[in-house]
């Protein structure tokens, strides 16, 4: 459409206007390039200011061989108040050795009286060469393997300061282990454990103060007890006393050197709580009571027992 136009203006200049005389020339912005290089084809023209110009299209490619790289882009290169100047320019290239005659260019240009100048402008002929080469002293040549660099201490700062990171997190774990089986701190302070005794005890008073079965908690009262007593139990006989039932570890604990009146209380609560905790058995308010002060006299009679036999065993 838009060639039908400037065919159409074409033929309105050549009958109402003139053809404008010493038309100016297109051109390259260097005389040759190798293969494969960009070039600049310019395209000049000048008017007075509030003209109007029409250029013809370009047509890709502009000539068999020669490639648009960048399609034409126009600029006003002054903006004089007797002559305006624009440049055209289009980056051109070539993949193929040889002479390129670049086709003539097309442009009309209004005047401010109506009449439409034609510009007939040449095309410069495009020179692509190639690298000679000396086919008397070339040798072909193996391709040769990628450069290496040597490495620079900061790019291996780095990976020296993951592997002292890592070296320390293992000297850590392994001293948290050997700390702790030694009944240390980390930094080697030895930990000082309360007697079975006095955990046991300090258990029992919470269990108190709490008062579950007051407050219709028997179940929750029961478990606590039973809990503080057998981890007492474990700790003072050495008996496998937790998640085990309770008739297995009651028969351990007769094989202790206990009083009958202590073992025979331990027996009747254990069997007490595992009816309160399996069989929804309703424990009495006079039962309930009795609970704390029977687990508090075996710990406390269990303990002295304890320290009258190492006294003995001093002597």
């Amino acid at each position: 459409m838009r060639r039908l136009i400037l065919t159409m203006m074409l033929l309105a200049a050549c009958v109402a206007g003139r053809a404008q005389e010493g038309n100016p020339a297109t051109r390259l912005s260097r005389d040759t390039i190798l293969i494969g290089d960009q070039i600049e084809w310019i395209i000049p023209l000048e008017m007075a200011p509030g003209e109007k110009y029409f250029l013809e299209d370009i047509a890709d490619p502009p000539a068999p061989g020669v490639e648009i790289i960048k399609p034409l882009q126009l600029d006003t290169v002054s903006n004089g108040r007797k002559s305006v100047k624009v440049e055209g320019k289009v980056i051109l290239t070539s993949f193929d050795s040889g002479s390129y005659y670049l086709p003539p260019l097309i442009a009309m240009i209004e005047r401010k009286s109506g009449a439409v100048d034609t510009l007939y402008m040449e095309g410069p002929t495009l020179e692509v060469t190639t690298v000679p080469i000396d086919t008397a002293t070339y040798v072909i040549k193996d391709l040769k393997g990628q450069i290496k660099y040597p490495l620079k201490f900061k790019e291996l700062l780095p990976w020296i300061g993951l592997a002292l990171l890592l070296a320390l997190i293992v000297w850590a774990l392994v001293r948290w282990i050997k700390m702790s089986r030694a009944n240390r701190t980390f930094l080697g302070k030895p930990i000082v454990k309360d007697p079975p005794h006095i955990v046991a005890l300090r258990a029992l008073d919470k269990i108190r103060k709490q008062k579950l079965w007051q407050n219709d908690k028997q179940k929750q009262f029961y478990t606590e007890v039973t809990d503080a007593l057998r981890v007492y139990i474990a700790d003072r006989y050495g008996i496998v006393a937790l998640e085990r039932p309770s008739r297995e570890m009651l028969a351990d604990l007769k094989k202790q050197d206990i009083e009958e009146a202590l073992y025979g209380k331990m027996d009747e609560l254990f069997t007490r709580a595992d009816l309160v905790k399996f069989a929804k058995y309703l424990a009495s308010a006079e039962e309930n009571e009795e609970v704390i002060p029977d687990a508090v006299r075996f710990v406390n009679a269990t303990y002295i027992k304890e320290i009258d036999e190492e006294k003995k065993e001093e002597k």
